[in-house]
């Protein structure tokens, strides 16, 4: 009797300790799913790695009370650094070779495992796209990182993919993470060799509008994500955009380090009309003073964004935002990156060339 008694009992506890078991990580996975949604955190696996919430939810509580390693190295660059000061963009890309490199530790085996891919930058700060057509027109596009490719190897970005399916054209990627219509319209200023037959293609997304201003959200923003990989936030001086009372847009620059400007980080960000007026602004001043037909490829955001309704005559605005296709688009980098990956690429380059007339 005494030992099935006992028996019973560690039955019992066995019981107790699954079930106590079962709901704190039911519990946990509640707690994740939530802060998942709260912060609209598109890849979770990338930043916590465990099948188990509750590992992954104890890791994030020790990280911020300084009980483990603050960070994870997510992503570096080979050689380094990547990144380089300009008077004008802010910061540009330079020329050479690179080996990009996402790492992520594996959920089972906890070790480190890593997602590399080639990135190409040209002498003229362009990437790579493929060689040069002489005396074929040429295809500028402008963009941020998702434009640019971040996490795709260079055949295989959308500018790359328009590339091998126009023969008759040459395709030249002027995008960079971290980019928007600002360095878009310092960029084209500077190109004095774009002419009628070329074709111009401006990347845009809902986000662009407070990259433009530079609002404070997008400085705590940069802030965060260098942090989040482990790295200091450079000394870059990045180009501000301004809707002056005639309407043009004037540029300013300022520090992207937040401890530089005093209060300027905590304060608000202009309104949700001042940065629609002037991302629709730089639009349409490129527009106004491009010889070429000029293109807005708006890939991310909202189809009823305004800046649609007001850009100007001149401009034809592509919507490629994942509810103007008919099929789910939007693949990322297997999990280690929340750029969009190839398939991302591939459907963007068959949306432009299903929606523009390409006659050389």
């Amino acid at each position: 009797m005494k030992t099935r008694s006992r028996l019973r009992s560690v039955l019992y506890s066995a019981v107790t300790v699954l079930v106590a078991a079962v709901l704190l990580e039911v519990g946990a996975s509640w707690l994740m799913l939530v802060y998942y949604r709260a912060t609209h955190q598109q890849n979770f696996e990338t930043y916590d790695t465990s099948y188990l919430s509750v590992v992954n939810l104890a890791r994030r509580f020790s990280r911020l009370v300084g009980l483990s390693e603050p960070a994870m190295v997510l992503e570096e660059t080979s050689p380094s650094p990547f990144f380089r000061a300009d008077p004008l963009l802010g910061y540009s890309a330079a020329p050479g070779v690179y080996t990009h490199s996402y790492a992520r530790r594996n959920g089972l085996t906890d070790q480190w495992e890593y997602f590399r891919n080639k990135v190409t930058i040209n002498p003229d700060g362009s990437r790579f796209v493929g060689a040069p057509r002489p005396g074929k027109p040429t295809v500028y596009i402008f963009g941020d990182s998702w434009v640019f490719g971040s996490g795709v190897p260079d055949e295989l970005t959308f500018a790359a993919r328009l590339y091998e399916a126009l023969p008759d054209w040459n395709v030249r990627l002027l995008a960079l993470g971290g980019y928007s219509l600002t360095q878009a319209w310092l960029t084209f200023e500077r190109l004095k060799e774009i002419g009628p037959d070329d074709i111009v293609i401006l990347g845009y997304a809902d986000y662009f509008d407070v990259r433009h201003v530079v609002a404070p959200s997008r400085l705590r923003e940069i802030e965060s994500w260098l942090k989040r990989i482990n790295q200091p936030i450079p000394p870059f001086q990045l180009p501000k955009a301004t809707l002056a009372t005639d309407g043009r847009v004037t540029m300013s620059t300022i520090d992207q380090r937040c401890a530089m400007l005093g209060d300027y980080c905590r304060g608000p960000d202009p309104s949700r009309q001042e940065m629609t007026g002037v991302t629709a602004a730089l639009i349409n001043q490129i527009a106004a003073r491009s010889p070429a037909k000029v293109y807005l490829l708006h890939f991310a955001g909202a189809p009823d964004n305004p800046v649609r309704r007001k850009v100007s005559p001149k401009v034809e605005v592509i919507g490629a935002v994942p509810s103007e296709f008919d099929s789910v688009v939007q693949d990322d980098i297997i999990g280690f990156d929340g750029h969009p990956g190839p398939f991302w690429h591939y459907a963007i380059s068959r949306k432009l060339l299903a929606s523009i007339a390409w006659k050389p």
